[in-house]
């Protein structure tokens, strides 16, 4: 058994994002559904329009319920586990834009707000959804800047015929550069640390922004077995 897999199935059933977790049985793969990386697009638009037998707690909380509770970490050996990460400083963007407030209030006062669950939810890092005990589980990292190549490697790994994804709850903010101040660029390197690590994400000025910082990389990542 892989090691990565090793304590994986207690992880899962006690997750933070139970409604998070998206699985297909019949086709051994997992989807690992974090908030505000294009997850509604990739559920709603693709795979439930195509494959059937796919459960969440959402729509199946029975079905997903029994699949969780009678799951185990030699089975999970046999699942292909992917998600798609983003750049952080662009998703408490548009995690503020969702939820209507001002991006500098919600940085500055990130723990008031995660005090609803359903902001909290939103703000978790993707860190929780491809790794665990500090290590990766997920076979497949996509990024959301490189999200329709990333996704094709993905459909071709589950048996499903490459399609363009739909643009699906889009937020309305321009680059997320715009709305920072340097002081709320470190707030969100102090929250999201181990999710610019691990993803190697940096921030990223426009690239009609007179004032130049250092770009981000784009990686596709891959589980070390």
């Amino acid at each position: 058994m892989k090691e990565s897999r090793v304590g994986l199935s207690n992880y899962l059933s006690n997750h933070q994002h139970i409604r998070g977790i998206i699985v297909c049985p019949e086709r051994k793969f997992i989807y690992m559904k974090a908030t505000k990386t294009a997850g509604t697009s990739i559920l709603r638009g693709i795979l439930e329009n195509k494959i059937e037998g796919i459960i969440h707690h959402k729509d199946h909380p029975q079905k997903f319920q029994k699949w969780v509770t009678g799951i185990t970490d030699v089975l999970l050996d046999d699942y292909f586990i992917f998600s798609i990460v983003r750049n952080p400083w662009d998703r408490a963007v548009s995690i503020a834009s969702y939820f209507d407030i001002p991006l500098n209030n919600f940085l500055n006062n990130f723990d008031q707000y995660c005090e609803d669950d359903r902001i909290k939810i939103h703000a978790l890092p993707l860190h929780l959804y491809t790794h665990f005990n500090d290590r990766q589980f997920a076979d497949q990292i996509c990024r959301f800047e490189a999200l329709q190549p990333d996704m094709n490697l993905v459909f071709d790994r589950i048996g499903l015929a490459r399609v363009r994804l739909p643009y699906l709850n889009p937020s309305d903010h321009q680059h997320y550069s715009n709305y920072y101040s340097p002081e709320e660029i470190d707030l969100v390197q102090d929250l999201y640390q181990k999710d610019i690590s691990n993803y190697g994400y940096m921030f990223e000025d426009n690239p009609t922004s007179q004032n130049r910082r250092a770009k981000g990389v784009s990686i596709f990542k891959r589980r070390k077995n």
